[in-house]
């Protein structure tokens, strides 16, 4: 159960908690342990349950309430158990589109397994989900400067109106049902008696796959708060230092 009187602290995981695809580090995880002993956590990802468990060991993980997975498509406890799911079909205009966006693409190369299909979403990548992470932050930083996924998302949202399309990770777009994106999270624990919130992503401008919660917490009655990061070391910092933290 949700304590109202107690604030609801929502955490990213990729970019957030820990590197893209990487291990919480020790000393990160050791300090997380210890702040949350006495607070309501929550994760919310647009990664799938098995990613998570491959970035967060169990005694971190314990320390969260309910594990949002796949964009707050699957809901899980701790120990894995689903409790909530939605489903989504790819249509197959989509799949033609998004094969065009592979053979299109100016990046240099391919690794395989573009598309990966999670509960109630669809992870794609141009340069695929078998990179190294080498391949991964060269992916990255060609895309920051040519602004592909962005590009690729624009063009889902414009083309398929019932879709919603995002930049999410390092390397990929997520693509969902129009609001089944995360800010189904905040009506979730609203709904289950939350009075406040504060959310940190990495990812939570217009086209960000963190933006649905921005989105929803600003069109409720509840007090929030929300930080953008750039790297899991600010948000370890920002725990440490922001007295919103540690207010009782």
């Amino acid at each position: 159960m949700i304590d109202s009187n107690e604030t609801c602290f929502i955490f990213d995981v990729d970019g957030t908690l820990s590197e893209p695809r990487q291990k919480v580090k020790q000393d990160h995880k050791d300090f997380f342990i210890n702040w949350a002993k006495d607070k309501q956590c929550f994760i919310a990802t647009g990664s799938d349950f098995i990613k998570v468990r491959e970035q967060i060991d169990i005694d971190m993980l314990n320390c969260f309430k309910k594990i949002y997975c796949c964009m707050g498509n699957e809901v899980r406890n701790p120990d894995g158990f689903i409790t909530r799911q939605n489903h989504f079909i790819v249509p197959d205009d989509l799949n033609l589109d998004l094969e065009n966006f592979i053979r299109h693409s100016l990046f240099e190369y391919r690794t395989g397994r573009h598309l990966e299909i999670r509960t109630g979403m669809v992870n794609f990548s141009i340069v695929g989900r078998n990179a190294t992470q080498e391949q991964r932050k060269e992916y990255y930083e060609w895309d920051k400067n040519i602004g592909e996924r962005l590009k690729m998302a624009s063009f889902i949202n414009d083309m398929y109106p019932y879709l919603e399309a995002s930049v999410g990770g390092s390397i990929s777009i997520d693509i969902i049902k129009k609001g089944c994106d995360k800010g189904q999270v905040v009506h979730h624990l609203q709904g289950s008696g939350a009075e406040k919130i504060v959310f940190v992503g990495d990812k939570c401008f217009p086209g960000g796959n963190d933006y649905g919660i921005i989105r929803e917490l600003k069109n409720t009655s509840m007090k929030f708060d929300w930080y953008n990061v750039s790297s899991p070391n600010e948000t370890y910092k920002l725990i440490k230092e922001n007295n919103i933290f540690s207010e009782e």
